[in-house]
């Protein structure tokens, strides 16, 4: 696998600056969400209006760490094994892709243009994403280790910060 990295972060930056900035495309992200998926929202105790943050800078941690495996893995990993306590399934994962795919969409095409090949590239992207958020939430054991040593503790959160869904440079 060989995701286009310089189109996803060139899309995100859009998606920074377009149509409202993250905000916007964070608040429509949940909004769309408990539309097509009203079995998820239960999940969530907070508000979308404080939720969206969360979310944007986990994206953002993401795609900024593409090219850095070493620290995106042990993120996504400790990312996967916090969800398991919200109650996160494996098939949320893909109704959370389309989504987030489907409003980018959205939120890009208002502004500028949303190609299908941007499309592929994020749908990639969230898959591979989605793969191993999934392997560390089944076997949170196989990747202690490599929690451990990227600073992480095996529940997936951090001891240097409040805020895990951001990624410590």
């Amino acid at each position: 696998m060989s995701l286009n990295v310089d189109l996803l972060k060139s899309t995100f930056a859009r998606a920074k600056e377009e149509n409202g900035g993250l905000r916007s495309l964070g608040l429509r992200f949940y909004e769309r969400l408990f539309e097509k998926y009203p079995q998820v929202k239960p999940l969530f105790s907070t508000p979308p209006e404080e939720q969206h943050k969360k979310l944007m800078a986990s994206v953002g941690a993401t795609i900024a760490s593409l090219n850095e495996p070493d620290k995106m893995v042990p993120f996504l990993q400790a990312m996967g094994i916090r969800h398991l306590k919200y109650k996160t399934e494996s098939a949320h994962y893909g109704a959370v892709g389309e989504n987030l795919v489907a409003v980018l969409g959205e939120h890009l095409s208002k502004e500028g243009e949303w190609t299908s090949e941007m499309k592929a590239a994020w749908e990639e992207a969230l898959n591979a994403v989605s793969e191993i958020m999934i392997q560390a939430a089944e076997n949170p054991e196989s990747c202690k280790e490599n929690l451990l040593k990227a600073g992480y503790d095996a529940d997936g959160m951090r001891k240097d910060t409040e805020q895990p869904w951001v990624l410590s440079r």
